[in-house]
């Protein structure tokens, strides 16, 4: 992948989490592979036989737990705090790549798209919860990557 990065996708997972976690140091896991792997994924922890473009598998399945560790950080040092555990994104390059023709964007684009569509479902955001809860996430991933642009 040609507009693959490293450093620049650390970077901007830096920028994700201080807009949404403030100071708080987090880890994320971050894979990327084929379809073929990801339906089989999909199958294995959805019970979907098929691909999907990106799964996120938050470490804890509430919201309120990382609500709790955010409260007890609040006027800590964070420096001596261990980091925020959120998960891992698993991102179909393939499904990426098919998804950014059909949008009209870049391949780079359409990661990020998915990275913080990945991120925000470990915060506990779901547009599959209704209509309400589809448009809150959705003005949230347009703050996300109107930030991530910006830079």
């Amino acid at each position: 992948m040609p507009w693959w990065n490293e450093e620049e996708v650390f970077r901007n997972c830096k920028i994700l989490f201080r807009k949404e976690l403030g100071d708080s140091s987090c880890e994320l896991s971050l894979l990327l592979l084929r379809d073929s792997d990801m339906k089989e994924i999909n199958l294995l922890r959805r019970g979907k036989d098929k691909t999907t473009d990106v799964l996120s598998f938050p470490l804890e399945f509430d919201a309120s737990p990382l609500s709790a560790i955010l409260q007890q950080r609040e006027g800590k040092s964070h420096s001596n705090l261990p980091p925020i555990a959120l998960g891992e994104i698993v991102i179909s390059v393939d499904t990426l790549k098919r998804q950014a023709i059909e949008i009209g964007h870049t391949e780079k684009d359409e990661f990020y798209r998915l990275l913080v569509h990945g991120f925000l479902h470990l915060l506990g955001y779901d547009h599959e919860r209704g209509e309400s809860e589809e448009r809150i996430m959705k003005e949230k991933e347009d703050e996300c990557l109107e930030i991530l642009q910006d830079l």
